[in-house]
């Protein structure tokens, strides 16, 4: 009977060694993919926020020009009318 229980406790001790080598895999796997994730997602808010800013930069220098374009307007008109 010794040599059976001590061969059943070798076979659980390296059953329960694997499972803990398993479940380190497993948790450094899923770090791994969400840290990934994780600057994917970075890398994206980073370029959606680049984006707006130059949407926003092209937004105003047109509007710059319209208003210069109105004021050239307003001074025609105006020296029209002197």
């Amino acid at each position: 009977m010794d040599g059976f229980e001590q061969r059943f406790i070798e076979l659980a001790m390296s059953g329960i060694g694997a499972a803990v080598f398993a479940l380190i895999g497993f948790v450094w796997k899923i770090s791994h993919k969400n840290s990934d994730l994780e600057k994917r997602i970075e890398a994206i808010r980073e370029l959606q926020t680049h984006d707006a800013r130059e949407l926003r930069k092209d937004i105003d220098y047109i509007i710059s020009k319209v208003d210069n374009h109105n004021d050239k307007m307003y001074s025609i008109v105006k020296n029209m009318r002197e």
